[in-house]
Parts: C-alpha cells; sequence; structure tokens
C-alpha cells in the first residue's frame, strides 16, 4: 500500500467523521448577513475606523479567502483515489468557506473603511493568479490542510482580539469564522492521526506536508510585505505559528513518538528535527521583539492616512 494512499481499512471511520462534522455544522448554522446588522449600520453617522494594523490584517483574510474557487479545484485533484466521503467533505467545506470572504469584504464595505477601489483591484488580481498546490496524494492533502486550517483559525482568533476594543462587531464576525476553521482543522487532523495510528510510516507525507508548508495567501504579490508587518505589529507572526498551530498538531499527532521509532537515518531524512529547531529560534526572536515599536517594518503597500480619515492599502497604481 502506498503511503500516498488512504487505507481501505479506514474508509467506515472517515466517512464517520464527514457525518460528526455535519452534525456539529448542523447545530451552529449561520449566515453572514447574521454579524452585519444592516439597520444599526445605516442609522450611524459614522463607523469604526480600523487601525493600520488591524485593516492589514483583515484585508489580506479577504483577499485570502477570495481564492476559495482555486482551492476547491487543488483540494479536488489531490483528492483523487480517495474514498467518496473525503471527497463529499471538499464539497461541505467549499460550502461552508464561501461566507467567510462575503463577511469581510461586506463589513468593510457597509462601514466605509479602506480604500474599495484599490481592495477590488487586488482582489481580481489575487482571483487571476489562482492557487496551485502539488499536494502528493490524499494523506499529505490532508496533513497540509489541517496545518492551513489551524493556521487560519489562529489568525482569525489573533485579529479578533486585536479589533475587539476598535471594533467588536467585527471582532464577534472574525470570532465565528474561526469555529469554522476549527471545524474543518478537526476533520483534516483526525484523518491524518488515523492513518499515522495504524501505520507509523505515514510520518513521511505528513512530515513533507509541515516542513514544505507555507499558507495559500503567498500567492499575493506583497504577501511578504504583509506578513512581516503583521509579525512585527504583534497581530499574527512565527511565535503564534509555532505555539498555536505547529506544538498543537505536533503533539495531537504523536510525532515525537513516531520519531522514536525510526532509524536515525529515516528521522534525519525526514527533516522534522531540523524544522522545529529553526521555528523555535524564529518564535523565540520574535517573541523577544515585543512592543518594541522601533523594529516594526510597514510594508510600502501600507498608505497611512491623516487622522479620521479613512484607512487603506494602496495597490501602488493610480485609478
Amino acid at each position: 500500500m502506498s503511503l500516498l494512499e488512504i487505507l481501505p481499512n479506514l474508509e467506515e471511520r472517515i466517512a464517520g467523521l464527514v457525518a460528526r462534522h455535519k452534525t456539529a455544522a448542523a447545530g451552529i448554522d449561520w449566515s453572514y448577513s447574521d454579524y452585519l446588522p444592516l439597520d444599526a449600520y445605516h442609522a450611524r453617522e459614522s463607523h469604526p475606523q480600523l487601525s493600520e494594523a488591524t485593516y492589514v490584517a483583515v484585508e489580506t483574510a479577504l483577499l485570502t479567502e477570495v481564492n476559495l474557487p482555486w482551492y476547491t479545484s487543488a483540494l479536488h485533484e489531490g483528492m483523487k483515489g480517495a474514498p467518496d466521503s473525503m471527497r463529499e467533505f471538499v464539497h461541505v467545506w467549499t460550502s461552508e468557506e464561501d461566507q467567510h470572504s462575503l463577511l469581510l469584504e461586506t463589513y468593510l464595505l457597509l462601514t466605509n473603511n479602506g480604500d474599495h477601489r484599490a481592495r477590488m483591484k487586488q482582489r481580481k488580481v489575487t482571483v487571476y493568479t489562482g492557487y496551485q498546490h502539488d499536494m502528493g496524494g490524499p494523506v499529505e492533502a490532508m496533513a497540509y490542510t489541517s496545518i492551513q486550517e489551524m493556521a487560519t483559525r489562529a489568525f482569525y482568533i489573533c485579529t479578533a482580539e486585536a479589533c475587539q476594543q476598535e471594533a467588536p462587531d467585527l471582532a464577534r464576525a472574525l470570532q465565528r469564522i474561526a469555529k469554522d476553521e476549527t471545524l474543518h482543522m478537526a476533520f483534516y487532523r483526525d484523518v491524518v492521526k488515523a492513518h499515522l495510528d495504524s501505520d507509523p510510516d505515514y510520518i513521511e507525507p505528513i512530515a513533507k506536508a509541515i516542513v514544505e508548508f507555507q499558507m495559500p495567501g503567498y500567492i499575493l504579490e506583497d504577501y511578504r510585505q504583509r506578513s512581516e508587518y503583521l509579525a512585527r505589529t504583534k497581530i499574527f507572526g512565527p511565535e503564534h505559528f509555532y505555539k498555536q498551530v505547529m506544538q498543537v498538531l505536533w503533539a495531537y499527532w504523536g510525532l515525537d513518538e513516531a520519531m522514536e521509532k525510526l532509524s536515525p537515518e529515516r528521522r534525519a531524512a525526514l527533516r522534522l528535527d531540523k524544522y522545529r529547531s529553526a521555528m523555535q529560534k524564529l518564535s523565540s526572536r520574535y517573541e523577544r521583539q515585543a512592543g518594541d515599536e522601533s523594529k516594526i517594518v510597514v510594508p510600502a503597500t501600507v498608505s497611512y492616512r491623516p487622522s479620521g480619515s479613512t484607512n487603506g492599502i494602496s495597490n501602488g497604481h493610480s485609478d
């Protein structure tokens, strides 16, 4: 049996995980309009203007979420040969993710936050660029998506905390989106766990997904600048990713125990030890810089406006 393939004896368990998700999702079903009180917004003479850092975080999430059609295509391709229940989950996931970009975009429009024309240009460029990822089979796809959903969950929670005082309605909406990501992550995570428990050799495609991981937002032309800015402003950086994503999944999957069963040569080939050491060092470095405003690097794409005016992020082109 190839380590790239799903174990046939786990098909019933996977179907059970899909059923678990659908039951949980039905119990907290929601509409993005629930988090946009239109009458209250229309009655207000002014709306909360997001700080520059919070706006960049929300816009980055929005521009990442709009690529949903391409993510679905990549997952569908990565799931070739997978059981019907797993392929069904891709459809479930897509339908539930669809509301995220709608909620974020509508909020920014209703509250007049940001440069709407510049944001729409970036949105179109993002969708045009698309997204590709060689997932190397269903198990690696499940491992990659576990990390991606866990990281997205953490990002939304951190952004909600950052805007709690300035925009409580938005914070509440971000927390709701995070709940979707939690349920999605739990499905992917438990499919990976089931395979690793059944055959420890599945650590190989899992390790590949970990050491080669990058968030799907990397296709944004200024993604590196955005990531660095959000890390420096302490909204979300390597320390959050390491502690709230990798350490949690590492422990849940029992990767230390799995690696102890490997020969030194195989363990070295996986590069997990080297990866974790590098992540620990990076996380510690960003933690030491906490609160040091002099170290904040503002990307060129962020255009500061006078106090009281509309915050925004420019794409560098004039209309």
